[in-house]
Protein backbone atom coordinates (compact mmCIF):
# COMPACT_ATOMS: atom_id res chain seq x y z
CA UNK A 1 0.00 0.00 0.00
CA UNK A 2 2.85 2.38 0.91
CA UNK A 3 4.59 1.55 -2.36
CA UNK A 4 1.45 2.30 -4.41
CA UNK A 5 0.90 5.63 -2.63
CA UNK A 6 4.55 6.56 -3.12
CA UNK A 7 4.42 5.64 -6.82
CA UNK A 8 1.21 7.64 -7.40
CA UNK A 9 2.68 10.67 -5.59
CA UNK A 10 5.90 10.47 -7.65
CA UNK A 11 3.93 10.25 -10.91
CA UNK A 12 1.78 13.23 -9.91
CA UNK A 13 4.85 15.31 -9.07
CA UNK A 14 6.51 14.40 -12.38
CA UNK A 15 3.35 15.32 -14.29
CA UNK A 16 3.16 18.69 -12.56
CA UNK A 17 6.85 19.38 -13.17
CA UNK A 18 6.57 18.55 -16.87
CA UNK A 19 3.55 20.86 -17.21
CA UNK A 20 5.53 23.63 -15.56
CA UNK A 21 8.39 23.17 -18.01
CA UNK A 22 6.02 23.41 -20.96
CA UNK A 23 4.58 26.70 -19.69
CA UNK A 24 8.08 28.15 -19.25
CA UNK A 25 8.88 27.33 -22.85
CA UNK A 26 5.63 28.85 -24.11
CA UNK A 27 6.29 32.11 -22.24
CA UNK A 28 9.66 32.62 -23.85
CA UNK A 29 10.87 36.13 -24.61
CA UNK A 30 11.03 35.38 -28.32
CA UNK A 31 7.90 36.23 -30.24
CA UNK A 32 6.13 33.06 -31.37
CA UNK A 33 5.35 34.51 -34.80
CA UNK A 34 8.84 35.74 -35.59
CA UNK A 35 7.80 39.39 -35.26
CA UNK A 36 10.76 41.42 -34.06
CA UNK A 37 10.79 44.65 -32.11
CA UNK A 38 13.89 45.60 -34.10
CA UNK A 39 11.75 45.63 -37.26
CA UNK A 40 9.41 48.25 -35.76
CA UNK A 41 12.19 50.70 -34.82
CA UNK A 42 12.75 53.06 -37.76
CA UNK A 43 15.79 55.23 -38.54
CA UNK A 44 13.88 58.33 -39.64
CA UNK A 45 11.01 60.22 -38.06
CA UNK A 46 7.57 59.52 -39.53
CA UNK A 47 5.97 62.74 -40.78
CA UNK A 48 2.73 64.33 -39.71
CA UNK A 49 2.91 63.53 -36.00
CA UNK A 50 0.07 64.85 -33.84
CA UNK A 51 -0.08 65.22 -30.09
CA UNK A 52 -1.77 62.49 -28.07
CA UNK A 53 -4.41 65.00 -27.02
CA UNK A 54 -5.16 65.79 -30.67
CA UNK A 55 -5.42 62.10 -31.64
CA UNK A 56 -7.82 61.49 -28.71
CA UNK A 57 -10.31 63.99 -30.19
CA UNK A 58 -11.32 61.52 -32.95
CA UNK A 59 -10.68 57.95 -31.84
CA UNK A 60 -11.64 55.59 -34.67
CA UNK A 61 -10.61 51.95 -34.36
CA UNK A 62 -8.49 50.96 -37.35
CA UNK A 63 -7.51 54.53 -38.23
CA UNK A 64 -3.81 55.06 -38.99
CA UNK A 65 -2.21 57.71 -36.79
CA UNK A 66 1.19 59.20 -36.13
CA UNK A 67 1.72 60.67 -32.70
CA UNK A 68 4.59 62.14 -30.71
CA UNK A 69 5.18 61.98 -26.99
CA UNK A 70 7.42 61.11 -24.12
CA UNK A 71 7.60 57.83 -22.16
CA UNK A 72 5.84 58.97 -18.98
CA UNK A 73 2.55 59.01 -17.15
CA UNK A 74 3.04 56.21 -14.62
CA UNK A 75 5.66 55.09 -12.14
CA UNK A 76 6.17 52.00 -14.32
CA UNK A 77 5.49 53.12 -17.91
CA UNK A 78 6.71 49.76 -19.30
CA UNK A 79 5.10 46.35 -18.99
CA UNK A 80 7.70 43.71 -18.14
CA UNK A 81 7.89 40.98 -20.74
CA UNK A 82 5.45 42.65 -23.12
CA UNK A 83 5.90 45.21 -25.89
CA UNK A 84 3.76 47.87 -24.19
CA UNK A 85 4.53 51.35 -22.88
CA UNK A 86 2.75 54.51 -21.78
CA UNK A 87 3.38 57.60 -23.90
CA UNK A 88 2.48 61.01 -22.53
CA UNK A 89 1.77 64.37 -24.15
CA UNK A 90 4.48 66.75 -22.85
CA UNK A 91 2.39 69.77 -23.84
CA UNK A 92 -0.22 68.76 -21.24
CA UNK A 93 1.66 66.86 -18.52
CA UNK A 94 5.10 67.69 -17.17
CA UNK A 95 7.71 65.23 -16.01
CA UNK A 96 9.20 66.17 -12.65
CA UNK A 97 12.72 66.55 -14.10
CA UNK A 98 11.44 69.74 -15.78
CA UNK A 99 10.15 71.21 -12.51
CA UNK A 100 12.85 73.36 -10.89
CA UNK A 101 13.84 72.10 -7.46
CA UNK A 102 11.90 68.85 -7.76
CA UNK A 103 14.12 65.96 -6.69
CA UNK A 104 11.63 63.24 -7.53
CA UNK A 105 13.41 59.86 -8.00
CA UNK A 106 10.85 58.86 -10.69
CA UNK A 107 10.21 62.05 -12.70
CA UNK A 108 8.38 60.14 -15.44
CA UNK A 109 5.47 59.41 -13.11
CA UNK A 110 4.31 63.06 -13.47
CA UNK A 111 3.06 62.88 -9.88
CA UNK A 112 2.62 66.66 -9.62
CA UNK A 113 -0.01 66.71 -12.38
CA UNK A 114 -3.74 66.17 -11.93
CA UNK A 115 -4.86 62.54 -12.43
CA UNK A 116 -7.54 63.57 -14.93
CA UNK A 117 -4.95 65.49 -16.97
CA UNK A 118 -2.62 62.47 -16.93
CA UNK A 119 -5.42 60.16 -18.09
CA UNK A 120 -6.41 62.55 -20.89
CA UNK A 121 -2.83 63.04 -22.08
CA UNK A 122 -1.54 59.46 -22.24
CA UNK A 123 -1.78 56.60 -24.70
CA UNK A 124 -0.82 52.96 -24.47
CA UNK A 125 1.51 51.91 -27.26
CA UNK A 126 1.90 48.24 -28.08
CA UNK A 127 3.68 46.17 -30.69
CA UNK A 128 1.62 43.15 -31.62
CA UNK A 129 2.28 39.89 -33.44
CA UNK A 130 0.27 38.60 -36.41
CA UNK A 131 -2.42 37.38 -34.01
CA UNK A 132 -2.88 40.85 -32.54
CA UNK A 133 -1.29 39.94 -29.19
CA UNK A 134 1.47 42.07 -27.64
CA UNK A 135 4.90 40.64 -28.38
CA UNK A 136 6.35 38.82 -25.39
CA UNK A 137 9.39 41.05 -25.09
CA UNK A 138 9.67 44.35 -23.25
CA UNK A 139 10.25 47.62 -25.09
CA UNK A 140 12.47 49.07 -22.37
CA UNK A 141 16.05 49.17 -23.62
CA UNK A 142 15.24 48.49 -27.28
CA UNK A 143 17.30 51.07 -29.21
CA UNK A 144 17.76 52.98 -25.98
CA UNK A 145 14.06 53.41 -25.19
CA UNK A 146 13.70 54.26 -21.51
CA UNK A 147 11.68 56.46 -19.19
CA UNK A 148 11.49 60.04 -20.56
CA UNK A 149 12.52 58.98 -24.09
CA UNK A 150 10.88 61.07 -26.80
CA UNK A 151 9.19 58.92 -29.43
CA UNK A 152 7.25 59.34 -32.65
CA UNK A 153 4.92 56.39 -33.17
CA UNK A 154 3.06 55.42 -36.32
CA UNK A 155 0.34 52.80 -36.03
CA UNK A 156 -3.35 52.05 -35.98
CA UNK A 157 -5.87 52.71 -33.26
CA UNK A 158 -6.56 49.34 -31.68
CA UNK A 159 -9.79 47.59 -30.81
CA UNK A 160 -11.02 48.63 -27.37
CA UNK A 161 -9.89 52.23 -27.76
CA UNK A 162 -12.14 55.10 -26.79
CA UNK A 163 -11.86 58.78 -25.92
CA UNK A 164 -10.91 57.63 -22.39
CA UNK A 165 -8.51 54.87 -23.40
CA UNK A 166 -6.26 55.31 -26.43
CA UNK A 167 -4.48 52.12 -27.49
CA UNK A 168 -2.22 52.18 -30.56
CA UNK A 169 -0.76 49.17 -32.36
CA UNK A 170 2.63 50.51 -33.42
CA UNK A 171 4.00 49.74 -36.86
CA UNK A 172 6.92 52.20 -36.64
CA UNK A 173 8.69 53.73 -33.64
CA UNK A 174 11.28 56.49 -34.00
CA UNK A 175 13.41 57.24 -30.96
CA UNK A 176 14.35 60.93 -30.93
CA UNK A 177 18.00 61.59 -30.09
Amino acid sequence: MKYTTLTLTACSVLALISCGEKKATEASDTPATGTSLEAVIVPSEPSGALSITEVRKTVEVGKEVTLAGKVMGRKDPFVDGRALLILGDPAIITSCDLRPGDGCPTPWDVCCDDNDAIKAATATIQVVDQDGKPIKQGLKGVHGIKELSKLVVKGTIAEGSSADNLLVNATAIFVKP
